[in-house]
Formats: C-alpha cells, sequence, structure tokens
C-alpha cells in the first residue's frame, strides 16, 4: 500500500512537470484570422437622417478604434458646402469622429455626406465604404434618386472618379451657371465603374452635367476640364437612366505677348485653336527676307521664324 501511495505520487510530479514545462515553452502565437470586417456605426449625435437639424456640429461612435484617411477629398457632401468642415480627431486614432460645420446650412434642404474610404480600423485599415450621414433642416427627408453612367467620347475607359452635378433651372440658372456657381447636388463615379447615383432628391427641373473636375473646385474650368451634358431637362420624379459622354472642349483662340528670343525668332504663345492664326508685320519687309512659322511640339507655342 505504501508502495502504491509512492508511486501515485511520483506519477502525479512527473505529469505536473511536463504541464509546467509545456506551459514555460516559447513559441509563436498563430493570431487567429485576419480582421477584414469595417469598423461599425453603433450611435451618431444628432442621429442619422435627423430633421429640423440645427447643430454644427455632428460626432460618429464606433464600434472600434478608427482613422480618418484623406477626409477632405474622400467626403462628399450634396448640394456642396462653400467652407469644407473640420474633423477631430485630427491626429491619431479614436472611437469617435467628430464634423463641425463651417457653413450656413440651406433652409428646408436634405444633406448627405457620403465618406468614400476616408474612415478605416485602426489596425487593419478596413475602410466603410458605404457610410453616409444624412440630415435635413426642414420638416422631412427628400427621397428621390436618380442613376446613370459616364462614358468617354474617344477612350474606351472613362476616367476614375467623375462629378455628376444637378443645377436646378430656377430663375437664376443661366447660360454660364456651370462656370460661375457650384451645383444643387454633386455625386461621382467609382474608381472602377463608371456609375452614379443620386439620392435625396427633391421634385424639380434639373440640367445634368458630369465634369473631370480637376481644380476640385464644384466649377467648370474649359481650359482643363472634361464635360458631359444631357441636351434635354431632367424631371424629377423619374425612372430614366441617363448616359453622359465626356469630351475635351476646344478653347477659343487667345494670344499671348510675343516674345524677342532671338534675332531671327519671335515667340508667340497662345491657347486654342491656332491653325488659322495668321502673323503679320506692321512693316512690310523687304523681298530678301523670308518668314516660317512652326508649332512647338510640347508647348502651346508659335515659332516665328525670319532670315
Amino acid at each position: 500500500m505504501t508502495y502504491l501511495k509512492k508511486a501515485l505520487h511520483l506519477f502525479f510530479f512527473i505529469v505536473m512537470g511536463i504541464a509546467l514545462w509545456q506551459c514555460a515553452r516559447r513559441g509563436t502565437p498563430s493570431g487567429g484570422p485576419e480582421d477584414t470586417t469595417p469598423p461599425k456605426l453603433i450611435r451618431a449625435e444628432p442621429e442619422n437622417r435627423s430633421t429640423n437639424f440645427k447643430s454644427k456640429k455632428i460626432r460618429l461612435h464606433f464600434d472600434e478604434l478608427v482613422t480618418l484617411n484623406d477626409v477632405q477629398n474622400q467626403l462628399l457632401i450634396s448640394p456642396p458646402l462653400q467652407y469644407p468642415p473640420r474633423f477631430k480627431p485630427t491626429a491619431g486614432p479614436g472611437k469617435y469622429v467628430e464634423i463641425s460645420i463651417q457653413d450656413t446650412l440651406q433652409d428646408n434642404t436634405t444633406y448627405t455626406l457620403n465618406f468614400g474610404s476616408s474612415i478605416a480600423d485602426n489596425n487593419e485599415g478596413n475602410a466603410n465604404r458605404f457610410l453616409t450621414y444624412v440630415l435635413s433642416t426642414g420638416a422631412f427627408i427628400d427621397s428621390l434618386t436618380l442613376s446613370g453612367a459616364v462614358k468617354d467620347a474617344l477612350n474606351p475607359k472613362a476616367d476614375p472618379s467623375i462629378s455628376v452635378m444637378l443645377y436646378a433651372m430656377d430663375s437664376n440658372y443661366t447660360d454660364s451657371t456651370l462656370y460661375k456657381s457650384p451645383p444643387n447636388y454633386i455625386t461621382s463615379t467609382g474608381d472602377s465603374l463608371p456609375f452614379f447615383t443620386f439620392s435625396h432628391l427633391r421634385p424639380g427641373r434639373y440640367a445634368l452635367f458630369a465634369l473631370k473636375d480637376v481644380n476640385n473646385n464644384n466649377r467648370f474650368d474649359p481650359d482643363l476640364d472634361k464635360v458631359g451634358f444631357l441636351k434635354d431637362t431632367v424631371t424629377l420624379p423619374t425612372d430614366a437612366v441617363y448616359l453622359l459622354s465626356l469630351f475635351q472642349e476646344v478653347p477659343v483662340y487667345r494670344a499671348a505677348v510675343p516674345s524677342f528670343v532671338a534675332q531671327n525668332r519671335i515667340l508667340f504663345g497662345f491657347r486654342g485653336n491656332y491653325e488659322s492664326v495668321q502673323i503679320q508685320t506692321l512693316t512690310p519687309l523687304p523681298d530678301s527676307v523670308q518668314t516660317r512659322v512652326l508649332k512647338d511640339r510640347k508647348k502651346d507655342t508659335l515659332h516665328y521664324w525670319l532670315t
């Protein structure tokens, strides 16, 4: 019996020793599966889809630490604001994002804030690409939608992130509105697919434009931007789907001040179509003097050569 007890005690200590040795072994943890879930919005102050909105700040709370990435370019606000909002936190991760509105919001208007890929989790960088905050300064949320696609008139593949704009055709609308004023509503095509969708629109008559907005100023710069437009008026509500074709306008010819760069060469800078331009001297040249005009291969410049 005593021998049996000793054997049991010895067996117990051997098992404990093996267990302790296994616990003390160093190893590399597997870490589990990779996190691919974007941060989830759990609360908003004021609540998402609030009406009679009067606040100057919006705070979005998430279920994990988040960071802001290129939010000034990723955030799309429709209708556009004159002054961009400010954000907190400006550096480092946090469990909330605060948006401070710097503009005076229009009365009885529904605003949509689409955050794009700007809000992502702190660890893996998974972006919440479908995060949208909607508010109304009136008593209800506008609910109409409009969709379509954008193509390029010359290239098989359209440029990514084309701005698509709606202008209300009211008493303030003129042919120059696209050049001078921001749109009433704005959205954009995706980075890979050329489709667009407007949401939370109000009934009315609109002019529809697409713009490759190089300066990101929500206005048409004919020297820089590609443009597409619908000749007909869009009347909401509608079930129609629209296709816009982008093209680059040929700017009207404008000459710059010429410069005498050599004894026998004068440079004429220009914008637009130069092919019909004729250069004439103020005084007649002798018959022995020959002239020739050549276009610079890389610049909008004409080289006027004379012997």
